[in-house]
Order: C-alpha cells, then sequence, then structure tokens
C-alpha cells in the first residue's frame, strides 16, 4: 500500500536507457557517417578534381608569378575547393585542409613581398613560423641579408610542402 505523503520517486531505468542509447549513437554515428559517403549516387572523386585543378596553379607558382596573377589563380582555386570538399573521402580533407593553408601563406607572402616597404620582415611572420615551423629556413636564406625574411625561399618551401601534401593524397592502386 502506497503511502499518500510520500512522493513516487523515479528508477534508474529510463537513466540506463538513455545512457545505452547515447552510447550507440556515439559507436554508430561514425560508421553511419561512412555509410552515407558509400551509398551515394555521386562517386566521392572531388580530391581528383581538387588535384587537377592543383597542378595548375603549383606550376604558375614554380614560375614566381607576381602577387595579382597568383592572388587571381589561387581564388579560383579556392572556389573549386568549396565546390567539391563534399564530394572528398573525409580521409583526404584533412590534406585539402593542409594545402589550402601552405597556399594560403603563399599569398600573403607574395602580397607583403608586392607591397614591401621599409619593413624587413612581414608582420604576420611569427604567425607564420608557429604554424609552419619550416618557414625559419626563410630568416636569413641569403647570406647579403641575414636576418631578413626572403620571401622567394619562403614560396619555395610552401610550394614544395603542397607539392608533397598532393603526393600524400594519393591513394594506393588509385592515384590521383
Amino acid at each position: 500500500m502506497r503511502s499518500k505523503t510520500a512522493p513516487d520517486t523515479p528508477t534508474a531505468g529510463p537513466t540506463i536507457r538513455l545512457n545505452r542509447t547515447a552510447c550507440y549513437v556515439l559507436v554508430l554515428a561514425p560508421i553511419l557517417s561512412w555509410a552515407c559517403d558509400q551509398l551515394r549516387t555521386q562517386p566521392l572523386t572531388g580530391h581528383r578534381d581538387i588535384a587537377a585543378a592543383l597542378r595548375p596553379l603549383l606550376d604558375l607558382a614554380y614560375a614566381g608569378p607576381d602577387y595579382p596573377t597568383y592572388h587571381a589563380e589561387f581564388q579560383a582555386f579556392q572556389n573549386i575547393v568549396q565546390q567539391k570538399i563534399e564530394e572528398t573521402p573525409h580521409e583526404m580533407r584533412p590534406h585539402v585542409e593542409t594545402i589550402m593553408a601552405y597556399l594560403h601563406v603563399a599569398d600573403k607572402v607574395l602580397e607583403w613581398h608586392a607591397q614591401q616597404r621599409t619593413e624587413q620582415q612581414p608582420p604576420q611572420l611569427t604567425t607564420w613560423i608557429t604554424h609552419h615551423p619550416f618557414l625559419k629556413a626563410a630568416l636569413g636564406a641569403r647570406l647579403e641579408a641575414p636576418h631578413v625574411f626572403d620571401a622567394e625561399t619562403a614560396l619555395q618551401l610552401l610550394f614544395e610542402k603542397t607539392d608533397q601534401t598532393l603526393v600524400a593524397m594519393q591513394v594506393k592502386n588509385k592515384p590521383i
């Protein structure tokens, strides 16, 4: 017989079910994400389109373009990446993000170099070196200017890293 003054106390059952449900969702979410990618009617080949668009940009970059030319081509490449990223396999997206980071810094280095006034160091240099430590090699790269940031060296390093990341994007037995 129930006491009229004692309220019903909730049981632990619904809480346990909620926790189990949450665990199932956490376990199944990555599997479902992968399955959704596999069920798409479109093949996940966005990374191939991105790679195909990157090659001419790298060719231009290695030729030593001026800032307006590189910037326009980089913007066009950036648009392709935005259009194709959803069609890119999840495991390839970090490579695309790395490539975009390198090319963005290259864009900023070219911009600084084109507008170079009396300052010997770009204001963003510390940020660039923090995110991309290999750019330290561009400091004092020329003997005649031992403490000056060398834009050409920085660009060469950024484009080489971009090229290396592009090679890392290749899937075994399915080259880009």
